[in-house]
């Protein structure tokens, strides 16, 4: 079997585990956000070795992947959370409605950057020596982590104890700036815009880091 068709079938086999290890009780439109969230942190896990660089970059393994979480954002995103859908099993907070145009905005950022991230994928990781001067002029407030500091998955999806400094640290810019064309971004620096997104809307928008 081609390596390329392997990993096509690895990807698919985690949204597959997604939906198969939903969390007991959850049932409708709740499961189905459940099984959205969870193959997106299932991918995440899956690249967040490769922009670590402790295993070896694959081009087209972020590429199908970005592709993954990508189907998960934006509309279809939003379209799981109606209003009053917070009986039974769910880590939704209210906050989602009272607030319903930060959590529309996360969401569509996140359609974005792994929309980015799956046309620049071919564009490899920062060069090593180059991340700790990274410019980031056209990123918000923070700089990124140092190249040195690697987080955990829990990290990475705002499930920590402190999700708000997670968040804080993956500062990103809007991305829709005009100046910023995304696509010729470092894959590293796209997906840490991802799980910066991630953790910013788990850090407002979700009770409990199970």
């Amino acid at each position: 079997m081609a390596i390329r068709a392997k990993i096509t079938i690895t990807l698919t086999a985690s949204a597959m585990a997604a939906a198969a290890t939903a969390h007991t009780g959850a049932t409708g439109v709740v499961l189905d956000r459940m099984n959205g969230m969870t193959a997106i942190r299932d991918i995440v896990a899956e690249l967040a070795p490769m922009m670590q660089r402790t295993v070896p970059y694959d081009a087209f393994t972020v590429s199908e992947g970005a592709r993954v979480i990508s189907s998960h954002a934006g509309e279809k995103m939003l379209s799981l959370f109606p209003e009053d859908s917070l009986e039974g099993v769910t880590y939704a907070r209210s906050e989602i409605w009272e607030s319903w145009q930060d959590f529309e905005s996360l969401a569509e950022d996140l359609e974005i950057y792994a929309d980015a991230l799956s046309a620049a994928a071919r564009n490899g990781l920062q060069p090593a020596e180059n991340m700790a001067a990274m410019d980031h002029s056209a990123m918000a407030a923070q700089p990124a982590p140092p190249a040195e500091k690697v987080f955990t998955i829990a990290e990475l999806m705002g499930y920590a104890e402190n999700p708000g400094e997670i968040a804080a640290s993956r500062a990103v810019a809007e991305p829709t700036e005009p100046a910023l064309d995304l696509t010729k971004l470092a894959a590293d620096d796209l997906f840490n815009r991802i799980s910066g997104t991630c953790s910013s809307c788990h850090a407002q928008f979700r009770a409990g880091r199970s």
